[in-house]
């Protein structure tokens, strides 16, 4: 091995594990000093480990054998004998038989007859002691082709392991074992190994044998409602069956009574065309190389549809909800009511249609990182974009009075919840914003039943250049600016804010439309983003 270089390669079952990755084995790259360290985990491995007892009428002797030989009629014959690399027993006092290739058992009753010739009705007993080494060629796609020696209790992938494992494009499905002769004497396909009971696809090897690891070269595609999708190795004889059988079976969701299956023309191979097998009615078909079978999926097959609910419940979280049916104080209910610290006023059902559009807009972004919203910041173009996405963005949240629908049990109020939709109970703040041309703007308590007169007195009164008549409250909740003059009966909540205009022309102009508005964006958002986060 040349150091520094890299390979790719697995054990077996690290490669079965690939062969449903959407390819035929995408093997990870280690370095030569790795390797070697791989290989010396393997070789360190006991080779006489054993599946469970050994069978005697299964197990084959062979030369390196050791039994122990009892005879009842003749203990003095009771003694450790090995088969010769011959292949032969010799029986001590008595002569030889040919044991190679014998069971346990036949090789009982040869022993029986030869010492039959000297002793009345021997009984012979043969029990193994210790299993024969041997030795056994790997070739093809292998990390280490060439001779290992393995114990005649190890199956074919074991001793693969021992050569240092398949490489990214080796076969799992046609490997063949051969004699030292070049005839087959048995195939291997560790796909349907690993995928069933079946040991003999994993079969015992013999002295001699001459392991061939060929690369894939024929593939078939499935995709679809199936547990384990992607490019399966093509076997010659596989059935549509057979596959869904390798791929672990159908998904709940899946529709086997339409199975679609495109096939290549052998002589125009960029044309496919299209049949479909109703397996329900125990329907299988014989596929053929390259062909791309899709199992479709019943639709909206258990499709979660849920909402999310945060801030100021007993119980926040994600509920499921039955489309035409839950309502928001179903949700409101299910969450254990809204808490003493919650704001009714500032309650809000985010409906998210549209807003991925923006958390993505990277001029959106771009504004935004500039900082605040200002015309001597922005170009008009970036000014009037800003405004309008924002503007957007507020008319996510759904017009619901949620003080009509708790304390009133307004039906109007109860809107029917979507999936994805989100409500906001925000912790109430117990204040009311005052801004613009009075004395002393801040955060103002919030005054039971107060007016606005009420509020802008707690702050100190109007300034000299107020526009008393174009006093405005923006809606904490919605956003909407509200005309305290016409709308006498509006009751002012927390998170409101009172906005007190100075004479100036262009006051609305550059208040209103971006500084009012982005507070208010900015608190909806953070709703959002909770829920999201939660």
């Amino acid at each position: 091995m040349i150091a520094g270089t890299s390979y790719s390669q697995f054990s077996s079952s690290e490669a079965y594990q690939r062969q449903f990755q959407n390819n035929t084995g995408v093997a990870d790259t280690l370095t030569s000093r790795l390797m070697v360290q791989q290989q010396a985990i393997r070789a360190a491995s006991d080779p006489q480990a054993m599946e469970g007892p050994i069978d005697p009428a299964t197990y084959r002797l062979g030369p390196g054998d050791g039994l122990y030989l009892n005879v009842y009629s003749a203990h003095s014959l009771d003694q450790d004998i090995t088969v010769t690399p011959e292949g032969k027993l010799i029986v001590p006092q008595t002569g030889s038989i040919d044991a190679n290739g014998l069971t346990i058992n036949e090789a009982e009753k040869k022993i029986g007859v030869l010492l039959a010739r000297e002793y009345r009705k021997p009984e012979v007993a043969l029990s193994l002691r210790r299993m024969r080494t041997m030795k056994v060629s790997v070739l093809g796609d292998v990390l280490v082709p060439g001779v290992v020696t393995a114990t005649a209790q190890q199956r074919l992938s074991e001793v693969v392991d021992r050569a240092g494992g398949f490489l990214k494009q080796s076969s799992l499905r046609n490997i063949t074992v051969r004699r030292q002769d070049g005839s087959i004497r048995t195939k291997a396909d560790l796909v349907k190994y690993f995928s069933s009971t079946d040991l003999s696809l994993n079969p015992y090897l013999e002295g001699g044998d001459v392991i061939v690891v060929p690369p894939v070269t024929r593939v078939v595609t499935l995709n679809g409602a199936v547990v384990n999708q992607g490019v399966i190795e093509f076997v010659e004889g596989d059935s549509l069956s057979t596959l869904i059988s390798l791929a672990r079976g159908f998904l709940p969701s899946a529709k086997p009574d339409s199975v679609e299956i495109a096939r290549f023309d052998p002589q125009n191979p960029s044309v496919a065309r299209r049949f479909y097998v109703n397996m329900m009615k125990h329907e299988d078909v014989a596929l053929a190389e390259g062909d791309v079978i899709f199992v479709r999926a019943i639709s909206q097959y258990h499709l979660q549809r849920v909402v999310s609910i945060a801030g100021e419940v007993e119980y926040p979280g994600k509920y499921s909800i039955e489309l035409g049916e839950t309502r928001l104080s179903n949700i409101l209910t299910r969450a254990g009511g809204i808490l003493p610290t919650g704001s009714i006023d500032e309650a809000a059902v985010i409906r998210r249609v549209g807003i991925g559009s923006w958390e993505q807009d990277p001029e959106w972004i771009r504004l935004q990182q500039m900082g605040p919203a200002s015309k001597d910041r922005m170009s008009d173009d970036e000014y009037n974009y800003l405004t309008a996405r924002m503007r957007q963005m507020g008319r996510t949240v759904m017009v619901v009075n949620f003080r009509a629908l708790l304390d009133n049990h307004d039906a109007s109020q109860d809107i029917l919840m979507r999936e994805e939709d989100s409500i906001w109970i925000p912790r109430a703040r117990g204040f009311v914003n005052v801004t613009g041309s009075v004395n002393n703007q801040g955060n103002v308590i919030l005054i039971e039943n107060g007016t606005v007169d009420d509020y802008i007195e707690h702050a100190g009164g109007y300034a000299s250049n107020a526009d008393k008549s174009a006093v405005r409250i923006i809606n904490a909740r919605t956003s909407s600016y509200i005309n305290p003059r016409s709308e006498k009966n509006y009751h002012i909540g927390p998170g409101d804010t009172i906005v007190v205009p100075s004479e100036h022309s262009d006051f609305w102009k550059n208040f209103a439309s971006v500084t009012a508005l982005t507070a208010q964006v900015i608190t909806i958002l953070a709703g959002i983003f909770l829920l999201v986060k939660k």
